[in-house]
């Protein structure tokens, strides 16, 4: 839980941004009081990471790809079939404290996903930024800023819209509430990016069968060999080809290696 806090500018002389120095097969996890994962960020190459955002009861959400977690440029999710570049008609990371900025989001799918679907959309968004604020967890000093985004029509459900909390120390996004359960940081290897997605599901899930299953087969060589595959096969070609647009999942065969090696696969039960 943020409970303490520390003179910013000390806090900012003293940390150097843990996400500039992650390689490859890094993750970053934070952790509630209770041990569960809030939200974790996995490295997959320089310009691409998977996201996953933790649920309070339930199975954490689909992994997400992006290239930075403040109003990505390059963002992607598998099962939602989504693969689209941004561009903002300005910079949100320009506005101050107590400042607001109106942007507009140019959002180019990559490629349409149907022969009629027009390839470019835009969205009008107000940004605030309310507070900048520092605080330590498990001996990180810990720097970020609490923002809001509002969209330019009532009743808009945008998932990018709401009050949110961006730890800069590690470039990670959470929601505003789940931030103030924030009491711990975990940083490790995974073994590739499904590893990773194990790791999450299995601190997070409610079901003590699958639970179970998970921790089974992460132990096992078989595992181990499909997530070598993966981490040679897509999570190589995200690394190289995420930034220019493209994803595993146009590839049958690199699909179909993702899918060997994606745990409700491995424990459907």
């Amino acid at each position: 839980m943020i409970t303490r806090f520390a003179p910013l500018a000390l806090i900012t002389f003293l940390c150097t941004p843990a996400a500039a120095q992650e390689a490859p097969g890094d993750y970053i996890l934070l952790l509630d009081e209770q041990n569960r994962p809030l939200v974790g960020s996995y490295r997959i190459g320089p310009d691409v990471k998977m996201t996953i955002q933790g649920r309070e009861d339930g199975l954490p959400r689909n992994p997400v790809y992006l290239d930075r977690a403040f109003f990505p440029t390059r963002e992607a999710e598998m099962l939602a079939f989504y693969n689209a570049r941004h561009a903002y008609s300005s910079d949100p990371a320009a506005i101050d404290v107590g400042g607001e900025m109106r942007i507009v989001d140019t959002e180019t799918l990559q490629p349409p996903l149907f022969k009629d679907q027009k390839p470019e959309r835009e969205k009008a968004l107000k940004v605030k930024v309310s507070a900048r604020l520092a605080f330590e967890a498990s001996g990180y000093k810990l720097v970020g800023k609490a923002y809001t985004v509002e969209g330019a029509e009532l009743g808009d459900e945008d998932r990018r819209l709401g009050d949110f909390f961006h730890v800069e120390t590690f470039d990670i996004v959470l929601s505003a509430p789940a931030s103030r359960k924030i009491a711990a940081v975990e940083i490790g290897k995974a073994l590739s990016s499904s590893d990773f997605e194990a790791l999450f599901v299995e601190r997070t899930s409610p079901i003590p069968d699958f639970t179970k299953c998970i921790t089974e087969k992460r132990k096992t060589a078989d595992y181990k060999a499909l997530a070598e595959k993966q981490k040679a096969n897509v999570d190589a070609f995200l690394a190289k080809n995420f930034p220019e647009g493209q994803v595993f999942w146009a590839d049958t065969e690199r699909y179909e290696a993702n899918f060997a090696m994606n745990i409700y696969s491995l424990c459907p039960n």
